[in-house]
């Protein structure tokens, strides 16, 4: 006997998966997702008499989105949004990323009286060259004063004139720091940048934009009549572009990820292959 049904419970939508138009190799594949939604729209135009009643409504220029949110945030879903791509160490000939830190040290000295000098100060990974123009004391808990970073470290000075030359403070290629010789006690704080290979990074550039690509929605269906009885749903979109008129990421533990496609038909396709997208359920 035909599989045939018509009326079903919706489940849930299981996983997306998005494919490249040309190549077919998967680019994009979600699996938390909610609030899913399917909406199809047209054009009309009214066709009026002579005295302006209406006779019949013309539609056209059908379009479908599916919208959905995804329940983590999800780098390579990002990177969709922004037409690019997360990078990764080793792929695509990335060796090194350039990434960003922060730390407070602490400036302590061994010895005693005048002979006392300041224990070596490091930072963790060694910055990239000259990248470092500031350090900064940290005077209450609170950032504070600037000293600058230079060849060499000296206390300030002022000349005759009463201009005063600023306390220098030095960074070695290895990240190893020298403060100006009055500077005994306290802590800095120090933001620079190094190369890691444990790292991964989107770019969002102003210029990029998503582009087109085949999208399958998995879902799950339950008999009305016997829910126990799951069956297997697919929407196909064989061709759909990320939505990236607003992408909004919430910034907090408990945010989502929303996201949404827009479906048109292949405007190259051969006539009556206009499909914007098919549902197809299996038993």
């Amino acid at each position: 006997m035909a599989f045939n049904k018509n009326e079903l419970i919706i489940d849930k939508v299981r996983s997306l998966t998005c494919h490249d138009l040309e190549t077919k190799k998967m680019i994009l594949r979600l699996t938390s997702l909610e609030d899913s939604s399917l909406n199809t729209s047209a054009e009309g135009e009214e066709i009026t008499d002579a005295i302006g009643a209406l006779i019949t409504t013309l539609y056209r220029a059908k379009k479908a989105e599916f919208s959905a949110t995804n329940s983590l945030m999800s780098l390579e879903l990002a990177a969709a949004q922004y037409g690019t791509k997360k990078e990764v160490i080793g792929e695509d000939g990335i060796e090194k990323i350039i990434d960003y830190a922060y730390e407070i040290l602490k400036v302590e000295t061994e010895g005693e009286g005048d002979s006392a000098t300041v224990k070596a100060i490091k930072l963790a990974h060694a910055p990239v060259k000259d990248s470092v123009k500031w350090i900064y004391k940290i005077e209450n808990n609170e950032v504070g004063e600037a000293i600058a970073v230079g060849a060499s470290a000296a206390d300030a000075t002022t000349d005759a004139d009463g201009k005063v030359t600023p306390a220098t403070a030095v960074i070695a290629d290895d990240g190893t720091v020298t403060l100006p010789p009055a500077m005994k006690s306290g802590k800095i704080y120090v933001e620079y940048t190094y190369e890691s290979e444990n790292v991964i990074r989107i770019v969002n550039k102003a210029s990029n934009f998503p582009e087109a690509c085949s999208v399958v929605i998995y879902a799950y269906f339950r008999d009305v009549c016997n829910e126990n009885k799951v069956y297997s749903g697919k929407i196909i979109c064989p061709k759909a572009k990320l939505n990236p008129e607003s992408v909004e990421l919430a910034l907090t533990s408990t945010g989502k990820h929303p996201f949404s496609f827009v479906i048109n038909r292949d405007y190259c396709a051969e006539e009556g292959e206009d499909t914007l997208f098919e549902i197809v359920v299996s038993e």
